[in-house]
């Protein structure tokens, strides 16, 4: 009867136990897959498109002011994939036809494009006539500009990955992960977005 009662007492513990690393798992995941898939090159299910940077480069984010003056805040960067731009202020043909990409990748994510946001990062001397025609034609795209030596260090982070014009991903843990050249198909730029969506709980 006290063997029974022992084993009984065991498995007891066993199962809260195993209940408790269950937990542990629950909240911990999240916010270490990103993480995980970047130490351990991991490429979720077939090729990658992209340039994977390793090791992944941690972004400090300052606030950025939008062209309505409103402030892009750090927290803005948390718990979204960013697909990041960074351009002349003139923002000539080229430009525009990636703004357009993007745009179109971003819709094709369907249900899924609520966890991505497009950040068009702008150099120079702005027009604000060319932005703000953007941004009717782009509502959901996000432009800001560099003004104080923060800002202006961070963009530069991007240039030193890859040179202007490229495409960057920055994953929800701000890390900047992956860049492409500015002529990658949108076909193998969204199949990439969609397996780093797929494989991820943090964004």
């Amino acid at each position: 009867m006290s063997q029974s009662n022992n084993l009984t007492e065991a498995q007891k513990k066993a199962k809260s136990k195993k209940m408790m690393l269950m937990l542990a798992a629950v909240f911990i995941l999240p916010f270490t897959i990103a993480a995980t898939l970047h130490l351990l090159d991991i490429r979720p299910s077939g090729k990658s498109f992209g340039h994977l940077i390793t090791p992944p480069t941690a972004l400090t984010v300052p606030v950025f002011n939008q062209m309505d003056g409103e402030d892009f805040t750090p927290e803005r960067w948390d718990k979204i994939w960013s697909i990041v731009m960074v351009d002349d202020a003139s923002c000539a043909e080229a430009c525009q036809a990636n703004v357009d990409k993007l745009n179109r990748v971003h819709i094709s994510l369907d249900k899924e494009a609520k966890r991505v946001q497009r950040i068009l990062f702008l150099q120079g001397n702005i027009d604000e006539e060319k932005v703000t025609a953007l941004q009717t034609q782009f509502p959901q795209l996000i432009v800001l500009t560099e003004r104080d030596a923060d800002q202006k260090s961070f963009v530069n982070v991007f240039i030193s990955a890859a040179p202007k014009g490229s495409v960057y991903l920055v994953d929800p843990l701000n890390n900047l992960m992956m860049h492409y050249p500015s002529t990658v198909p949108p076909k193998e730029l969204r199949s990439d977005v969609k397996r780093l969506l797929k494989n991820s709980w943090n964004g």
